[in-house]
């Protein structure tokens, strides 16, 4: 084919492409990563608007509101961005722009900006619940007024604007002409499409530039602050009232000696039942903080195992200038995985205690099937009522027997919520 030459082009005013140097997206994966990507960018524009619809309606502190409301916007407004651009290159066999010279210029810049400005929520939300769990253990107040919000968040938006701009005057928009792959010596067909292509170096410079400057250290701030709410959660985790249960159980044991003496066994249950009591509620204490600490740790491998990887490869990616295959398919799925991030947004920070419930009921559900799967309860019951058995066999996962064991030595109030 690279012997036989093709018939001219109309003008020769523009390059030419041959169509086997634009098809570069897997044709194998094009499907798979269309339709995964066109489904997180439902979820998340879904997700995001019931978020702000939730915060808007709510009264929380101000900064709060602000930050979520804000963070919520700036995910649907990247979460459309990368959903054109990506969803447009996999729709096409060929990687020509067919968008226009506004958004050639426009999306990546917007990419960028939405990118930082979610950043930077996080953040501010990770300082403010940092400041809270700080002032639960302190007598500090931490609550910035709506003025002062406001500044702060427009400050954080003019700046993610600011580092995004550069970023329009690296892609240039030119037409070309494709050469449609076949061709013979007398035949070509040649067609008119547009490129949208950036300077690789400059590019490179500019993301080696935002991930040493801006992304990392917003990294490493966002796992510092709730590395300390985590500390200061695991730490205070029992009840201040266990350091003083001793006294409150000699109290109660001092009054049920009393009522024995007077021959009142009535105070003597009251009392018991009063110390099974505070022992459920320190229980129940501790295993909420226990929770708290859980959902510290999922919101930062959330934020880090979503997003990091993504800049990292695509500033690596910049760095090799491979193309290959196993290149972009890696590209689209860490794509979608910095995608599953403007997911879990909304779960996480607007509709959390929905969520808990949401995974509780699951892994109760889980858990049924499990049993009833595993489950031998009629050979069980078979066995302990045939002649020819001398030893009672265990009951199996589930079974009502089982739960009457337990509650020999489990009071049936002391029950241990897990996230």
């Amino acid at each position: 084919m690279s012997d036989i030459v093709p018939p001219d082009p109309p003008n020769y005013d523009y390059p030419i492409y041959p169509s086997n140097t634009l098809s570069i997206v897997p044709s194998e994966t094009r499907q798979f990563f269309y339709w995964l990507i066109l489904t997180l960018s439902v979820l998340s524009i879904v997700g995001n608007i019931l978020a702000i619809r939730s915060i808007i309606e709510r009264k929380t502190k101000y900064l709060q509101k602000f930050c979520i409301f804000t963070l919520s916007l700036t995910d649907m407004f990247s979460t459309v961005m990368y959903a054109i651009n990506v969803l447009n290159m996999l729709s096409n066999e060929l990687t020509a722009w067919n968008l226009g010279e506004f958004l050639c210029f426009f999306i990546p810049s917007a990419q960028t900006f939405g990118t930082t400005a979610s950043s930077f929520m996080l953040l501010v939300i990770a300082l403010d619940r940092n400041r809270n769990c700080v002032q639960t253990f302190s007598k500090c107040r931490w609550n910035p007024r709506p003025i002062s919000c406001i500044l702060y968040i427009t400050f954080l938006l003019a700046v993610s604007a600011a580092i995004s701009y550069p970023m329009q005057t690296y892609f240039n928009y030119e037409p070309i002409w494709i050469l449609m792959v076949p061709y013979s010596a007398d035949k070509a067909n040649y067609q008119l499409d547009y490129l949208c292509f950036a300077t690789k170096n400059k590019l490179k410079q500019y993301y080696i530039t935002i991930d040493i400057v801006i992304f990392a250290p917003i990294i490493l701030t966002f796992t510092c602050f709730y590395i300390q709410i985590a500390t200061l959660v695991w730490k205070h985790r029992k009840p201040v009232t266990t350091k003083i249960g001793g006294y409150e159980t000699k109290q109660s044991e001092d009054s049920t000696s009393s009522s024995t003496k007077t021959t009142n066994t009535n105070s003597s249950d009251n009392s018991k039942r009063t110390i099974i009591k505070l022992k459920h509620q320190k229980n129940i204490q501790v295993q909420r903080k226990i929770r708290t600490f859980r959902i510290v740790l999922v919101l930062m491998m959330s934020f880090i195992c979503c997003r990091f990887p993504y800049w990292c490869y695509y500033t690596i990616r910049l760095v090799s200038l491979r193309n290959d295959d196993t290149s972009w398919n890696l590209h689209f799925a860490l794509l979608a995985l910095n995608m599953l991030n403007y997911v879990l947004n909304p779960l996480l920070y607007t509709f959390l205690n929905q969520t808990v419930a949401a995974i509780k009921m699951f892994k109760e559900f889980l858990w049924k099937i499990c049993c009833y799967c595993f489950s031998n309860d009629e050979f069980q019951e078979f066995e302990q009522n045939s002649p020819f058995t001398i030893d009672q066999v265990k009951p199996a996962c589930g079974t009502v027997q089982t739960r009457t064991n337990l509650g020999r030595f489990e009071d049936k109030n002391e029950k241990i919520e897990k996230f």
